[in-house]
């Protein structure tokens, strides 16, 4: 009830809020007219032109249009002219705008105002000279082509189709190459050394990550991914959860006008396909777009493995096992989406995915003892199968409303995901003789289905200012069901083993409010918001017949600010405090038995992990070198992290999670990208810190500090007009915990991408890991025993891919004549965005 009171209390405020600020508007809404009467219209707006060197007279190549708003100076689009100096930029809004053109070597140059009207959308530059100038070069850097990171103090975005390496492969394998991320050989993604990251698929939580969010990754086509935004340090905006920060994966959607499509075929080494379609078809009315993704793959792995133990009282003794196994699954992916734009302030828009997965997973596994003196006394083997089937859905609705004459906005969301998940599998054991019948049978069936709804508002204040303002609901239910059967070995029947099945349901239901204002004072530019989130959560073992609650409110302040040192110097500084709440997994109490040396289980007692995150970034240009550094630091209270203990009787060992006391986290990184001026592009990018972990809380001298190191380096090369290739190479350090120790794990890929087909196709070739050093090798320890492991998976692969882009290009607009430029009106008219 109190929870109910307190969002329609904040709700009514917005209302209030919305009403006021709009009675106070009215006067200026007056002296403005109707000067963004447009902007909230469609974008059909066009502008096309050819660039030249006014001295030679030929074609420039690769120059920097920005299409720049009259009024305020902002980028409102932008596109490279190419090989003939043709320059075609889309999707522009109605109102009064000026192209600012840049490139190395010449200075900058601005045209003379165009306007866009519903009437006249399209406007023809002509064609322009521009003049050498040798002093420009110290100024301007331009890419060549879309850059492969579009890196900023904030935030990081990745344009997936400059990944040759990575073409034809899964967005985990992209994931490795982008800075900041690591990807270890289970797929398990970690941002700046933690785990704990927000994983988003176009903006929002998705049903398709449910069930196995490292398997899904590792299946999704890189071909159906357009970016992939990381943000380490959110906002108050954004949910709090994730003490890393987010990584939000954006799928391809079209805006070409028109009918317009691509499709793409790929085939790798040992039995790998994939392929993927999509289709956009766009007017001032709606866009229409669908996708489609398949991917096929078969990848080995291996295992390795020993440990030592010497307990007190007990005969020291060792044993060591070696597995292998074949993973072989396909992944089905489609999704079709609509935006109606209902009049001039109003859009809608939705959409819904369709996800099927299915993978089979054979195994084996020999293990041998040996006593003290090395000597063999006894040995066994297991061979396991799993059957994985996977079916999820999601669907959401969108809806925005602007106002004329302001940059208000409110925007609305529902959406809702569903995943289930069934396993098959079964365990057979040489200590046993069952007339080559498996021991047990293991079925499980998960549940997960997710209701989320949010509403935002966003209100200018003054020229600078702007108060944003929002409500989220989540609501996330997981059931799952796990059946084991063991057989009984005189009667040769199945029978439910009580002791090893288990069905827990975990329900977590997250209120949130958040209220920010943005502004500027001076030279300083300044952002603080403040979020609440009430959280009530609660966990049921049918099976164990045990259960838990676990509610609590919490708060999440943050704060940015920024300062240009020069035209190409910023610095800012932020903070923000996080979340990351407990996994079902790891609050599931059930005791998980499928390695009978090696048991598994959760703790219902975990309290959630709070992170207080700082940053300090500095981002420079200088000449061709784009430079951005950052330090960061970040206390966790209550770290939740695994903890092993062993059976001093047994040996046997139990894996569960803890709270330790606290942690800290201090580092640095820095990324340098180099724009060669024909050749192509260098990027590398370097991370550095020391993790500071206090379990004394849990062992006296339960603590660890350990520092770790990663880098990358990107080479991009234009071998010519049509050709490039791409090298990349990556090196995880070897990092402690407090009981165990990772030895480090390095990589390198190539690709080689020719476009074909007057540039409406590509054929690529690539291969990752090239000398197959990607590997993981730990080695744990306590005072009772030590063991080291190493594990691989089928890393080595070559892919070839091939790419067709179909449908309206509208390239017709580069040969329009100068004569549709003399149609515009020239004067000042109530119906134009005076820009």
């Amino acid at each position: 009830m109190k929870n109910t009171i307190l969002f329609s209390g904040i709700t009514l405020l917005l209302l209030v809020l919305s009403g006021n600020i709009q009675a106070q508007e009215r006067g200026q809404m007056r002296r403005q007219g109707n000067d963004s009467l447009m902007r909230s219209m469609p974008k059909i707006g066009k502008v096309s032109g050819k660039i030249f060197d006014s001295k030679s007279n030929k074609p420039v190549e690769y120059a920097s249009v920005a299409v720049v708003a009259n009024r305020d100076s902002s980028i409102t689009g932008g596109s490279l002219s190419d090989g003939k100096g043709n320059f075609l930029v889309e999707e522009l809004p109605m109102g009064r705008f000026r192209l600012r053109i840049t490139i190395l070597g010449y200075g900058t140059m601005f045209s003379d105002v165009f306007i866009l009207t519903p009437q006249n959308p399209e406007s023809d530059a002509g064609k322009i000279s521009i003049d050498p100038s040798a002093a420009s070069l110290k100024e301007i850097s331009v890419s060549a082509e879309r850059p492969d990171l579009i890196n900023s103090l904030d935030r990081k975005v990745y344009n997936v189709d400059k990944n040759i390496v990575n073409t034809g492969g899964t967005v985990t394998e992209v994931l490795s190459n982008i800075p900041s991320v690591n990807v270890d050989m289970d797929g398990k993604v970690s941002l700046r050394g933690t785990e704990n990251v927000t994983i988003l698929i176009d903006g929002k939580p998705s049903g398709v990550l449910g069930g196995d969010r490292k398997a899904v990754l590792q299946q999704i086509p890189a071909s159906a991914v357009d970016q992939i935004e990381v943000i380490t340090n959110p906002s108050a905006k954004y949910d709090a959860d994730g003490m890393g920060g987010i990584i939000n994966i954006k799928t391809k959607k079209g805006k070409l006008k028109g009918m317009n499509g691509n499709v793409t075929g790929g085939v790798g080494t040992n039995n790998k396909y994939n392929f993927s379609l999509g289709l956009n078809n766009r007017t001032s009315k709606m866009n229409l777009y669908a996708n489609y993704s398949f991917r096929h793959e078969e990848r080995s792995n291996t295992g390795a493995g020993n440990q030592d133990n010497f307990f007190p009282g007990q005969t020291p003794y060792s044993y060591s096992y070696n597995s292998h196994g074949h993973n072989q699954s396909e992944f089905h992916n489609g999704k079709l989406g609509a935006d109606f734009y209902l009049n001039k302030n109003n859009t809608l828009g939705i959409n819904g995915s369709l996800t099927k997965r299915k993978s089979n997973q054979p195994g084996q596994s020999f293990y041998s003892f040996t006593d003290v003196q090395g000597l063999q006394y006894t040995t066994y083997s297991t061979r396991s199968t799993d059957d994985d089937k996977n079916l999820s859905g999601d669907a959401g609705l969108d809806y925005k409303k602007n106002w004329t004459g302001s940059k208000r906005e409110l925007t609305g969301s529902v959406n809702y995901s569903q995943n289930e998940r069934s396993e098959e599998g079964t365990l057979e054991s040489s200590v046993y003789s069952l007339e080559n019948k498996p021991y047990q049978l293991n079925e499980n069936l998960n549940k997960y289905s997710a209701v989320i709804s949010q509403i935002d508002f966003v209100q200018p204040v003054k020229e600078s200012g702007k108060f944003e303002a929002g409500l989220k609901s989540t609501y996330r239910k997981l059931d799952n069901d796990q059946i084991i059967s063991t057989i009984d070995s005189n009667q040769l029947t199945y029978s439910i083993n009580s002791l090893k099945t288990d069905h827990f349901i975990f329900n977590e239901q997250v209120f949130a409010a958040y209220s920010m204002y943005s502004g500027k004072w001076k030279k300083f530019e300044y952002n603080a918001g403040f979020r609440a989130e009430q959280t009530l959560s609660d966990g049921q073992s049918r099976s164990q017949s045990l259960s838990f609650i676990n509610d609590y409110l919490s708060f999440f302040p943050s704060a940015f600010i920024k300062y240009p040192l020069s035209k190409s110097q910023d610095v800012q500084l932020s903070y923000s405090r996080r979340v990351n709440r407990p996994e079902s997994r790891s609050l599931n109490p059930f005791t998980d038995y499928s390695d009978s040396l090696m048991l598994r289980k959760g703790n219902p007692e975990l309290k959630p992990e709070y992170i207080h995150s700082m940053e300090l970034g500095y981002s420079t240009q200088v000449s061709k070198f784009n430079i951005t550094a950052t330090l960061y630091y970040r206390h966790t209270d209550d770290l939740i992290s695994r903890y092993r203990t062993v059976d001093g009787n047994t040996g046997i060992s139990t894996s569960t999670f803890i709270n330790y006391s606290t942690s800290e986290n201090i580092g640095g990184e820095a990324i340098i990208r180099y724009q060669m001026e024909k050749a192509g592009s260098v990027m590398g990018s370097f991370n550095i810190y020391q993790n500071t972990v206090n379990g004394k809380n849990v062992e006296a001298d339960l603590q660890s500090s350990s520092t770790q190191w990663s880098g990358r380096l990107n080479i991009n090369l234009k071998l010519g007009k049509t050709t490039s290739a791409q090298i990349t190479g990556n090196y995880m350090s070897k990092f402690n915990s407090p009981t165990s120790t990772f030895k480090g794990m390095s990589g390198v890929d190539a690709g080689l991408k020719q476009e074909i087909w007057k540039g409406k196709g590509s054929l690529s070739a690539n291969i990752t890991d090239i000398f197959e050093t990607r590997r993981m090798e730990i080695t744990s320890f306590n005072d009772y025993y030590t063991s080291s492991m190493i594990r691989t998976r089928e890393s080595r692969v070559a892919t070839f891919t091939l790419t067709y882009r179909f449908g309206n290009q509208d390239s017709n607009l580069f040969q329009r004549k100068k004569n549709q430029r003399s149609n515009v009106p020239q004067t000042d008219s109530p119906d134009m965005i005076d820009f």
